[in-house]
């Protein structure tokens, strides 16, 4: 029987090449639509009430850098829309390990964005506004309880990695 714990420490170490390799190979339409959907359905309830209208208008383009991987994000008709290219109004970059602990609370975005881990480019007042928005996330409102506690002991495991104690 595998080690919960060895299984854990594989997924965080190797996992960004396993997803980036994925995303590679992968039609980017594909991945596209993909996300698109996936994104319109986690941020229904704030696409629902008005919370993301500030993002009319704008492009937020978000890099996830060790998995060489980037798209646009712009608010169309009241829909999130993915596009493969543009000119974003701000730049949102971390690691996929840093985007972990972000999304489970782990690390707030000010200690990813101090500790350099998270970079917050271009408009300063649509950056600050996306930030905030990551804050108020609760992923157990959102996701499948077994979903949040698997993403959550993955994130807890990035400290390790950071500090050298993953091999």
């Amino acid at each position: 029987m595998l080690n919960r714990k060895w299984v854990i420490q594989q997924v965080v170490v190797r996992g960004p090449l396993w997803v980036g390799t994925a995303l590679r190979l992968l039609p980017k339409p594909i991945s596209s639509f993909g996300l698109e959907q996936q994104m319109n359905w986690f941020f229904r309830q704030e696409l629902t009430v008005g919370e993301l209208d500030f993002l009319s208008g704008k492009t937020v383009k978000v890099e996830v850098a060790d998995l060489n991987y980037q798209f646009y994000l712009q608010l169309q008709q009241g829909r999130l829309t993915v596009l493969a290219d543009g000119a974003e109004d701000v730049l949102f970059r971390a690691n996929s390990q840093d985007l972990l602990q972000l999304i489970t609370q782990q690390a707030d975005p000010d200690t990813l964005f101090f500790r350099r881990k998270l970079a917050l480019l271009g408009d300063t007042e649509l950056a600050m506004a996306v930030k905030n928005l990551l804050d108020t996330i609760e992923l157990h409102e959102r996701l499948p309880k077994s979903l949040v506690t698997l993403l959550t002991r993955l994130a807890e495991a990035v400290p390790a990695l950071d500090q050298g104690q993953l091999a």
